[in-house]
C-alpha cells in the first residue's frame, strides 16, 4: 500500500503546484473582494492601481511595468475565480457567487475547492486531462478527517505531505485504505512551501484551527467520518483545454455543495435559534451562513487558543467581571466572530488568526446576534459586506448597549 518507508522520504519537487507568499490573497474575505473586481474588470488586462484601489490588496511590486496577472495569476486562476479567454480572462460561476453577499459560505467555498484541485491542473502550464488526476487538497482534508475519526485530532503539516508522496493515493481511497496510511507514521523533514500554504489555506474552514504547522479538526468522531465518507472529487469527463475544464468544474459547483451535508451535528448541538438568531430569518441560505458562523465560534481549539492568549474574563459588551459575579467557575465567556457570517477564522503561516474574536458573556452574544439580524434584515441584506461593515455593526451594538 505504501510506497516508500518514512527514512527514505525527503524534500522532492514532485509536489502539487500551489503559489507561496500570498496566503493574504487567498484569504476567504480577499477573494470576495477580488472576484467582485472580476465581474467588471478582466483580471488578466486591468491595471494594478485599479485592482489595489478596489480591494485594498498591495499586489506588489509597485511598478507600473509589472501588472497583477503576472505575479497574482496562480491567486486568480487556483482560486478559480477565472481562467484565461483569449487575449484576456473570464470570471467564473464560483466568482459570480463570490461576489454575492451571503451567497457562498467558507465551508462551502474551501470543500469545493479541495474536491476541485486537481495534479495537474488545468488552471496552470502542464495540464493533461489524459493522465490519472490526483487531488492533493482532497487528500489533505481526508487525511485529517480520517485521522480525526479514530481520535487523533491533531495532524502536522509533514504527516500530510509525507503521505500524499509516499502513498500515490489520488485521495479517494476508503476509510480502511487511509486508517492503514495513517498508521505508517510517515513524516517529511522539509515539506515544500508551496504545499505548506495550500494546506494552510483550506485551514479557513470553520471546523480547523492551525498552529504553525499543526492541524487540529474540532469535530466529534462521528462528524468526521461522516464528511469523510461525503467528499469526493468533482465528477465527469475532464476536458482537454485547460481554460474550458476550469469552467466546466466550477459550472458543477451548486450540485456538488447540494450533496454535502455541512451541519456537524453530533459536534454543534445548539441551533441557530438556541444561539440568539431569530427563527424568522433562519431560511435555508439565512440558516447555512448562520450556522457556519457558530461552529467558528465553538470551534474548541480556537476558543482555547483564544482565552490562553486572552485570559480576562470581562465582557468586551456589557464590562461585567465574570470572575466576580461567578465565582465559583473559571469561565462563561463566549468567542464571537467579528467577521462576515459566512466568513472563516484568517489565517497565517503562523496559524489561525485571533484578532477577529472577542469575549462575551452568553447574554450579551444571544443579543448580539439578534441585532445582527436585525440590522441586516433593515438592511435587505443577507450578510455583512466585509469585515470592516461587520464590525462598525459591532461597534453600534456595543456602544448602545453601553450607551443605556
Amino acid at each position: 500500500m505504501v510506497a516508500t518507508k518514512s527514512s527514505d522520504i525527503i524534500s522532492g519537487n514532485n509536489m502539487w503546484n500551489w503559489d507561496q507568499g500570498r496566503l493574504d490573497y487567498f484569504q476567504f474575505d480577499n477573494l470576495k473582494k477580488i472576484a467582485k473586481f472580476a465581474l467588471h474588470e478582466d483580471l488578466r488586462l486591468t491595471d494594478r492601481s485599479d485592482l489595489v484601489a478596489a480591494t485594498g490588496l498591495p499586489f506588489l511590486p509597485n511598478d507600473d511595468r509589472y501588472p497583477p496577472w503576472r505575479n497574482y495569476s496562480r491567486v486568480f486562476k487556483l482560486s478559480l475565480i477565472c481562467a484565461q479567454k483569449g487575449k484576456g480572462s473570464e470570471p467564473t460561476q464560483i466568482a459570480k457567487l463570490l461576489a454575492s453577499d451571503g451567497a457562498i459560505t467558507t465551508d462551502e467555498y474551501f470543500h469545493f475547492l479541495a474536491q476541485a484541485t486537481t495534479d495537474p491542473s488545468p488552471a496552470l502550464t502542464g495540464w493533461d486531462n489524459t493522465v490519472e488526476l490526483r487531488y492533493p487538497l482532497l487528500f489533505s482534508l481526508r487525511f485529517m478527517l480520517a485521522r480525526a475519526a479514530i481520535g487523533l485530532g491533531t495532524t502536522d503539516i509533514s504527516q500530510v505531505v509525507a503521505s500524499y508522496e509516499a502513498s500515490g493515493f489520488t485521495g479517494d481511497e476508503d476509510q480502511s485504505e487511509f486508517i492503514e496510511l495513517i498508521n505508517s507514521n510517515l513524516n517529511m523533514a522539509q515539506v515544500p512551501r508551496q504545499a505548506a500554504e495550500s494546506i494552510q489555506v483550506i485551514a479557513q474552514i470553520s471546523y480547523l484551527s492551525l498552529d504553525k504547522r499543526t492541524l487540529t479538526v474540532s469535530l466529534s468522531q462521528e462528524d468526521a467520518l461522516n464528511l469523510f465518507e461525503q467528499i469526493s472529487p468533482i465528477g465527469g469527463e475532464p476536458l482537454s483545454n485547460g481554460a474550458d475544464e476550469v469552467f466546466r468544474l466550477t459550472d458543477l459547483f451548486q450540485s456538488s455543495i447540494d450533496e454535502l451535508e455541512l451541519e456537524y451535528d453530533t459536534t454543534v448541538l445548539s441551533d441557530v435559534e438556541d444561539a440568539g438568531f431569530s427563527g424568522d430569518t433562519a431560511f435555508s441560505e439565512g440558516k447555512k451562513i448562520r450556522k457556519t458562523h457558530l461552529v467558528i465560534e465553538r470551534n474548541g481549539k480556537i476558543r482555547e487558543e483564544f482565552f490562553k492568549a486572552n485570559p480576562s474574563a470581562v465582557c468586551d459588551m456589557c464590562a461585567m467581571d465574570t470572575a466576580n459575579a461567578y465565582p465559583w467557575v473559571d469561565r462563561v465567556l463566549d468567542v464571537h466572530h467579528l467577521l462576515p457570517l459566512c466568513s472563516g477564522a484568517r489565517t497565517s503561516k503562523d496559524g489561525t488568526l485571533l484578532d477577529d474574536l472577542v469575549a462575551l458573556c452568553p447574554t450579551c452574544h444571544r443579543a448580539v446576534h439578534r441585532y445582527y439580524d436585525k440590522w441586516l434584515k433593515d438592511s435587505g441584506k443577507k450578510d455583512f459586506v466585509d469585515a470592516e461593515e461587520a464590525k462598525i455593526v459591532y461597534e453600534e451594538a456595543r456602544h448602545k448597549h453601553r450607551a443605556m
